[in-house]
C-alpha cells in the first residue's frame, strides 16, 4: 500500500511572475528593489505599505491569469497594462506621489483579489465536473491555455475515454503542461526522467504530471479553496497514491498528497492518543533523518488518505507474501532507552487497542463492514500505521537498512 519515493536532493525554486519588471522579487515589493529605476518603483520600495500592495497585486494577478480561460486572461492583461499606465502617471506630481499610489493601488489589489477568487472558483467548477460529466468538463477545460488545464486534459485522455480528448490533443497538451514546469528546473527534470523511463508506468507518469501542476497552486494561502481533484484517488487507486505521495525526498514533499483524508477517523481521541504517544520518539528520530524525513511524512499522509478512501484494501496485509512485522513485540523488547524511553513506549502500547476499537467501530458504522471484517481491517490499519513509525524510529526506512 505504501507509495514509493525518490531519494533526491532538492533545490527549491520559487515561482516568480512580476508586473513591473522581470527581476526576482524582494521582500515587500514584487520586484528587485536593487534594480528600481523609476520614481514609482523607488516609492514602492521605500514605503512598506506600498510594497505590500504591489506584492498583493502581483500575486493576485498571477493567480487570476493562471486560472482563467485564454480569452479572459488576454482581457485581464490588457486591463492590467492600462492600469499600470494610470499608476505610473502618479509620478507627475512628486509631492503627492505616495498618496496617489496608495489611492490607485489599494482598490486595484482588492479588485484583483476578487477576480482571482472568481477565476479559481470557475476553474475548480470545471474540474469538479469530470467524474459525472467528463465531456462537459473537457469542453470547459479546452478554453484554458494553462499548464494545469493541459494536465487535466492529458488525464482525461488517459483515463476517461468518454471525455473525447484525442491522442493528438493530449500530446499537444502534455507538452504545454510540461513546459509549465520549466521555471522550476528540478520538477521539470524529475518529470522528464519519469516520462523517459521505460520502467515507469504511463498511468503514474500522467498522474505525476498532474500532481506537479496541482501542487503549484497556493493552497496554504488560500484556505477556502477546495481540493476538487480528490476524486482521482478512488478512481485511479494505487497509481494515484504513488504519484501523489513521496517523490522528492525533501521538504518539498510537504505538500503531498494535496488532499485531506476523506473521513475523521484519524482525528478521534483514540488515534490522537496514539499519535501523541509517538511524538517524542519521532521528534528525536527526525533530528538525524535529514530532509528525507519529509518523504516518510508524505507516505504517512497518503496512507491515512488511502484508509479513508478505500478501507477495504486493508482487509489483508499490505505485503501478503512477507511475514508481517511484529512492531508491538519490538516495542516491548526495545533496548535503546535513550532513543525511546520505556515510559513513552508503554504509552504507545496502551493506546493500540483503543485505536483498533475506534477504527473497527468506524468501519462498521460508517462503511458498512461486518464485525469480523471491521476487526480484521482495523488490526491491519493500526499495524501498518505503527510499523511505519517504528521503522522510522529505528532508521531502517531511511538509512537503506
Amino acid at each position: 500500500m505504501k507509495a514509493t519515493f525518490r531519494l533526491t536532493a532538492l533545490r527549491r525554486l520559487a515561482l516568480c511572475v512580476t508586473l513591473a519588471c522581470g527581476a526576482a522579487p524582494a521582500i515587500g515589493a514584487s520586484f528587485d528593489c536593487d534594480k528600481a529605476g523609476t520614481p514609482v518603483e523607488h516609492a514602492i520600495c521605500q514605503q512598506t505599505s506600498l510594497g505590500e500592495l504591489d506584492s498583493k497585486i502581483s500575486d493576485s494577478y498571477l493567480r487570476a491569469t493562471s486560472s482563467m480561460t485564454a480569452q479572459d486572461a488576454a482581457a485581464l492583461r490588457t486591463e492590467q497594462r492600462a492600469w499600470l499606465k494610470t499608476r505610473n502617471a502618479c509620478a507627475g506630481n512628486a509631492s503627492e506621489l505616495n498618496a496617489c499610489l496608495m489611492a490607485t493601488m489599494k482598490p486595484r489589489a482588492e479588485q484583483l483579489e476578487r477576480i482571482a477568487r472568481r477565476a479559481t472558483h470557475d476553474f475548480d467548477a470545471a474540474v469538479s465536473l469530470i467524474p459525472a460529466s467528463p465531456a462537459t468538463a473537457t469542453d470547459k477545460l479546452r478554453q484554458y491555455q494553462t499548464p494545469l488545464a493541459s494536465a487535466w486534459l492529458v488525464y482525461l485522455n488517459r483515463f476517461v475515454p468518454a471525455s473525447g480528448v484525442t491522442v493528438q490533443e493530449a500530446n499537444k497538451r502534455h507538452q504545454m503542461a510540461l513546459d509549465g514546469l520549466k521555471d522550476d528546473d528540478f520538477a521539470w527534470s524529475v518529470m522528464k526522467d519519469i516520462d523517459s523511463d521505460p520502467k515507469e508506468g504511463k498511468d503514474r507518469a500522467v498522474l505525476t504530471l498532474l500532481r506537479m501542476n496541482i501542487e503549484r497552486l497556493d493552497y496554504e494561502n488560500d484556505s477556502d479553496r477546495p481540493y476538487v481533484h480528490c476524486f482521482i484517488f478512488p478512481a485511479q487507486g494505487q497509481a494515484a497514491y504513488e504519484a501523489f505521495g513521496a517523490l522528492y525526498g525533501s521538504s518539498r514533499d510537504g505538500a503531498a498528497p494535496v488532499c485531506a483524508p476523506q473521513a475523521a477517523i484519524f482525528s478521534t481521541p483514540a488515534w490522537k492518543a496514539l499519535d501523541d504517544a509517538f511524538s517524542d520518539a519521532l521528534s528525536k528520530a527526525s533530528e538525524g533523518a535529514g530532509t528525507i524525513q519529509h518523504a516518510s511524512y508524505a507516505d504517512w499522509r497518503i496512507f491515512e488518505l488511502h484508509v479513508t478512501v478505500k478501507p477495504e484494501d486493508y482487509l489483508n496485509p499490505s505485503e501478503p507474501a512477507q511475514k508481517p512485522r511484529d512492531s508491538e513485540k519490538e516495542i516491548r523488547e526495545w533496548k535503546d532507552e535513550a532513543a525511546w524511553p520505556k515510559a513513552q513506549r508503554e504509552k504507545v502500547l496502551a493506546a493500540l487497542e483503543p485505536a483498533r476499537q475506534a477504527t473497527a467501530e468506524w468501519l462498521q458504522n460508517d462503511r458498512g463492514f461486518t464485525p469480523e471484517n471491521a476487526r480484521k481491517a482495523a488490526e491491519n490499519i493500526v499495524r501498518e500505521w505503527v510499523d511505519d513509525r517504528v521503522t522510522f524510529i529505528d532508521g531502517s526506512t531511511w538509512t537503506g537498512e
